[in-house]
């Protein structure tokens, strides 16, 4: 392996100052719970959740035996199974834990023999360079520079160890109030040997690939450098140097053609084009980008190794995360400004405070330096009044005496009353303080006028579906039925048995739907199947799963006439309502797992949702529309879609509007997203801590103004049109995480109801903003 001379030249970067902010965003993504299938623990650390997934392993938080985190990454079974993997993997392993830097994280245990191999490092909260410029947009142009500065100097250390990452991407830069660290060096080339990619496709990440490496020659440090400098050009503008798209054309492109940096700002630019050379023995080494780093002091950009992270500027009255500025924007890094307007590509809605026990509180501006008007918080510090409106939460949220700063000695004399009143207040609103209150929410809270159940024998239950009439529901359960429910009188009716065409019961449930004229009913299960029902007649009419794989998710038409249905493999399929036939009217390509399809109100088009996380390639997460319309009668000769969504993580769910002019998408980020159906171009993004931490359904009134989401406790209802929340529906169960799997309005939007899973009860409630 070439090694370079990495003492001399190298720049010492300093880190970030005790108090000060690093001009990108720090605080970590929501982790997301472990699943059923993830395991409870990797030798002797308990996993606690799930941090991410790629295409060689899961990352979980942990703990060790004396409760300190760490990050555990455990390895695929596919992987697992390939002796010649176990061997690089434990050389590389090895390799890695001689890695010793300031922004690398190290490995500090690992089990090479185990079932499923897994190594530990140290766990460092933060968002990855690839969340944070998702959700937050571009890093301004200094504070990209310090990054790369720093990044650099983690491949100084990692090559110094005779180590090369091959993997380096924006996902494994994690972003710290120190600066970034980079996870995941060298481990990469393990599974190049690996039967797994024995067709001659190389492991990584083809939009950082080097040319070197995609051909499959010799590969040194000068890869690295490559990635480098996609990266340079990813965090300054949002955009991949080579562009997007199928991995073959992303390769031709990094094989044929320049980077294109437009809009990448100098002197970013002149860096991520040396970077970015073919021919590896032109690229500058890493010591030589910190230096260029160093040296750079263009307009608008000063010395950003000296003092990318000591110029921010921090409003007194900020959130405790900056949100960045645009990447032209000159001089030192700016204090968040106004929200996004409504239709940018990512305005984004948060409406409530930080739970209690998340952190400190943003600092209280004092007397003299009111606050900036905030028009998502209502009235200005001695502006008007904002006058109560239909949504006015009759529980306002009040200020956490553990967390809000103590006044000074004048103002507390002076304010005996107002104490008294905070007194008063704490004692009503801190959890715990009234057992049959459950948790102190912002908003409006309504508790269920009802409950049926149990829905199922053992474990979960999921499926759930309301009549066109309004008077029976339909819930699937772990074994394989689908019972029938009188909304009336809450009593079960009939119950519906999948069963195969030779009498086989079918296994756990997915998802159940009715057909428009409530005569149908349709339910998957975990293995593909779809059966369907005479609902009048309780008789068995259809059945999918032996000469094709129907799928896991389903939906009819609003005519009936066709139904849709997605595969955890990726295909959509299409069917003929009518038909007793196992011929499908077309095939469409997700690309991804199917986890969701949804038809517009219109008929013409059918939405697809994807989550492609366990890739081991670029991930191709996505929403796809497609002209059901002008399909073509060869049911494979389908073209491409007419609109492609690709949001930065997997799809969960999606939902369209009643008008069809917006489609609403769920993800693991406690966030639901708003799209033109048309366009495709964000319109919103939904945020508040009572999300659930995974958005697996979601569902509009008939009348499009209140979208229900999922949350913590219960269903959190939002405004469509002003993008906040309206109220929240309580389940009234206590500590129950995530406890709504499924949403559901009636016909009439009189009812809403929701599928309790876990707990294998169904909860009704009376829509408080229905349309009279």
């Amino acid at each position: 392996m070439s090694r370079p001379d990495h003492d001399r030249g190298r720049l010492a970067v300093p880190p970030v100052g005790v108090g000060r902010q690093p001009g990108w965003p720090t605080t970590p993504p929501p982790h997301r719970p472990l699943g059923a299938a993830d395991p409870a623990t990797a030798g002797p650390y308990r996993l606690e959740a799930v941090l991410g997934a790629g295409g060689m392993g899961r990352v979980y938080l942990a703990r060790t035996p004396a409760g300190s985190a760490v990050a555990v990454k455990v390895v695929h079974r596919e992987y697992a199974g390939d002796a010649s993997f176990r061997k690089r993997f434990e050389q590389e392993v090895a390799a890695a834990r001689r890695v010793q830097g300031l922004y690398t994280v190290p490995v500090v245990d690992a089990d090479l023999r185990a079932e499923e191999p897994w190594l530990a490092t140290a766990y460092v909260p933060g968002p990855s360079l690839q969340h944070a410029v998702a959700e937050s947009g571009p890093l301004p142009a200094d504070a990209a520079l310090g990054l790369i500065a720093r990044v650099a100097e983690a491949l100084q250390s990692i090559h110094a160890a005779d180590v090369i990452h091959r993997d380096l991407k924006p996902s494994n830069i994690i972003l710290t109030a120190e600066g970034p660290k980079v996870i995941d060096f060298g481990i990469a080339r393990a599974a190049d040997v690996t039967a797994v990619t024995a067709t001659g496709m190389r492991t990584g990440t083809p939009a950082y690939m080097a040319p070197e490496y995609i051909r499959g020659q010799d590969v040194t440090e000068a890869g690295d450098v490559f990635a480098l400098g996609v990266i340079a050009s990813f965090a300054a503008t949002g955009r991949l140097a080579f562009g997007g798209g199928s991995d073959h054309s992303v390769i031709y492109r990094i094989l044929e053609q320049d980077p294109d940096l437009d809009g990448c700002p100098e002197p970013l630019r002149a860096i991520a084009a040396r970077c970015l050379e073919k021919d590896p023995a032109r690229r500058p080494t890493p010591a030589q980008v910190i230096e260029q780093c160093g040296r750079a002091d263009t307009t608008g950009v000063a010395d950003a190794v000296a003092d990318a992270h000591t110029r921010t500027v921090v409003s007194p009255s900020g959130p405790e995360r900056a949100t960045p500025g645009p990447p032209s924007a000159p001089g030192p890094l700016h204090a968040p400004g106004p929200p996004s307007a409504p239709g940018s590509p990512d305005a984004e809605t948060r409406t409530s405070p930080p739970p209690r026990g998340s952190g400190p509180a943003a600092p209280v501006p004092p007397p003299s330096a009111p606050a900036a008007h905030d028009p998502d918080r209502g009235a200005a510090p001695g502006g008007p009044a904002t006058p109560p409106g239909p949504d006015t939460s009759p529980n306002p949220p009040v200020p956490d005496p553990l967390t809000t700063p103590a006044p000074g000695l004048p103002v507390l004399l002076s304010g005996v009353g107002i104490l008294v009143l905070a007194v008063v207040l704490i004692a009503v609103y801190l959890p715990g303080s009234s057992p049959d209150r459950g948790p102190s929410l912002p908003y409006r809270t309504i508790g269920p006028t009802s409950s049926l159940g149990p829905t199922g024998k053992s474990r979960t239950a999921e499926g759930l579906a309301i009549s066109p009439d309004g008077k029976t529901l339909a819930t699937g359960n772990d074994e394989g039925e689908v019972r029938l429910w009188n909304v009336a009188d809450r009593k079960p009716g009939a119950t519906f048995t999948q069963r195969d065409s030779v009498g086989n019961k079918g296994f756990a449930n997915r998802e159940v739907a009715f057909s428009p004229d409530g005569k149908l009913l349709a339910a998957t299960n975990t293995t593909g199947w779809l059966t369907m029902w005479d609902v009048a007649e309780h008789r068995q009419i259809r059945f999918l799963g032996t000469t094709v794989d129907a799928g896991e998710k389903v939906a009819f038409s609003p005519d009936g006439k066709l139904f849709a249905t997605g595969s955890q493999s990726g295909p959509v399929f299409l069917f003929d309502t009518n038909s007793r036939k196992d011929k499908m009217l077309a095939y469409f390509d997700q690309e991804a797992d199917v986890t969701g399809v949804a038809f517009s109100p219109d008929g013409r088009t059918l939405a697809s949702a994807g989550d492609d996380s366990g890739s081991n390639l670029t991930p191709k997460h996505s929403v796809r529309l497609w002209d059901v319309v002008h399909r073509d009668p060869e049911p494979y000769g389908q073209g491409d879609p007419r609109v492609t969504i690709s949001p930065a993580q997997g799809v969960l769910s999606l939902a369209f509007s009643p008008d069809g002019r917006t489609l609403a998408t769920g993800s693991y980020d406690r966030k639901v997203r708003l799209w033109d159906a048309k366009t495709g171009r964000q319109r919103a993004t939904l945020s508040d801590s009572l999300i659930a931490s995974e958005v697996n359904h979601l569902a509009f009134s008939p009348d499009g103004r209140t979208l229900a989401i999922p949350s913590e406790y219960g269903l959190l209802l939002w405004n469509v049109a002003t993008r906040k929340p309206r109220a929240f529906l309580s389940t009234s169960e206590k500590g129950a995480a995530n406890v709504i799997q499924d949403v559901a309005f009636s016909q009439d939007g009189r009812l809403i109801v929701g599928n309790d899973s876990k707990h294998r009860r169904v909860y009704l409630w009376k829509n408080p903003y229905r349309a009279r």
